[in-house]
């Protein structure tokens, strides 16, 4: 699919695991996916608005939606990192940080104008106090975002603790870990 139209875009993949683990973890109905998953090809892009649909149902269903949403996001990257490119690109909880430099990891993933897309960029990284911070202007559910983090973090198995706090700004991430 073409961004030409101004159109925000993610990758097939993206979708994809996004609806998986919410059918894996019984967050929705397979039924309310199920046509969803047979018709994404992973390797092509898609409309946003795909995925908005699935975040939407989750939503309605889940009251306090945000630990929900968190424990998506975490479940999407590890899919991404057993099934995906994951082991191939990052071999560390710290490597998977700086595929965020620039937005580099975000970009492979999310396609648009700047002004839709946003940034997911990494800012600060320490890796010797065990500490960075990431700064998003994305359009993604905050909370799905720091699923995201922690399950790209946790996926090689290098680190024993991630924690990700946004409670200050959503846009800036404060990430430990050891």
């Amino acid at each position: 699919m073409s961004t030409s139209e101004g159109q925000l875009v993610v990758m097939g993949a993206t979708l994809q695991g996004f609806a998986q683990a919410c059918v894996n973890l019984n967050i929705i109905a397979g039924r309310e996916t199920s046509g969803a998953l047979t018709e994404i090809d992973i390797m092509s892009f898609v409309p946003f608005e795909r995925l908005r649909e699935i975040e939407r149902i989750v939503l309605m269903v889940y009251e306090d939606s945000g630990p929900i949403l968190e424990r998506v996001g975490f479940e999407m990257m590890m899919g991404w990192y057993r099934f995906g490119p994951g082991k191939h690109i990052v071999k560390t909880g710290a490597d998977f940080l700086r595929f965020q430099t620039g937005s580099q990891g975000y970009a492979s993933v999310v396609k648009g104008p700047e002004s839709k897309v946003g940034i997911f960029r990494l800012q600060e990284l320490d890796e010797k106090k065990g500490t960075a911070l990431i700064h998003s202007t994305t359009p993604f559910e905050k909370n799905l975002e720091r699923g995201v983090i922690i399950g790209g973090m946790t996926a090689p198995g290098d680190l024993d603790y991630v924690e990700v706090v946004n409670t200050q700004d959503p846009q800036w991430f404060n990430i430990e870990f050891h």
